[in-house]
């Protein structure tokens, strides 16, 4: 197949990507570009598995965005689902009757989401990066706010109080201690 028409078929992926609607029309679309990258790996087509990465990547973040949009009951909203017997149960909510039609776990509905939540750009320049192959969990990871070094100053007098407390030095005898110092 020439590489026109390869992108021809990548385009019309985004695009029917960008027009689901309903979660089970992407996760439908993310499993057949799983399954061409899979193929691409075994077949060691190094563009064709990026491509079709980045098509299960985008087919992940769109479910995300339309999982966030779908009501939930106050328990599924605090992190609980409701078991046998509980009104949520015989009465699933569109977010719970969408994780059950699509398969979709709730650890993964929850990571679908964070990677809808990932600005724009961040998302659009890891799929770009020609030194790493995108995946969700390093777009996640990158996306994340870095947390602060602290200075070097700052920590070695932070291990310095820490041993002052270890070995417990508020409480001996001050005189004590300095009665071992020599003059200088």
């Amino acid at each position: 197949m020439n590489a026109p028409m390869q992108l021809v078929r990548y385009d019309a992926m985004i695009y029917a990507i960008a027009e689901c609607h309903r979660v089970d029309e992407v996760k439908d679309l993310r499993d057949k570009a799983m399954a061409l990258e899979v193929y691409a790996r075994q077949a060691k087509n190094l563009d064709a598995e990026r491509k079709a990465a980045d098509v299960r990547l985008r087919a992940e973040r769109r479910t995300g965005e339309l999982l966030k949009e779908l009501a939930r009951t106050p328990r599924e909203e605090s992190g609980r689902a409701g078991g046998k017997g509980c009104p949520a149960a015989e009465h699933p909510s569109p977010y719970a009757a969408a994780l059950d039609s699509a398969g979709l776990t709730r650890q993964t509905a929850h990571r679908y989401q964070a990677l809808a939540d990932v600005p724009q750009p961040v998302f659009e320049a890891a799929l770009r990066d020609p030194e790493r192959k995108p995946t969700t969990t390093r777009i996640l990871t990158e996306a994340r706010d870095p947390v602060p070094k602290m200075a070097d100053d700052a920590l070695w007098l932070w291990g310095r109080a820490r041993d002052f407390e270890r070995e417990r030095y508020a409480t001996k005898d001050p005189v004590r201690l300095v009665s071992g110092m020599t003059e200088t």
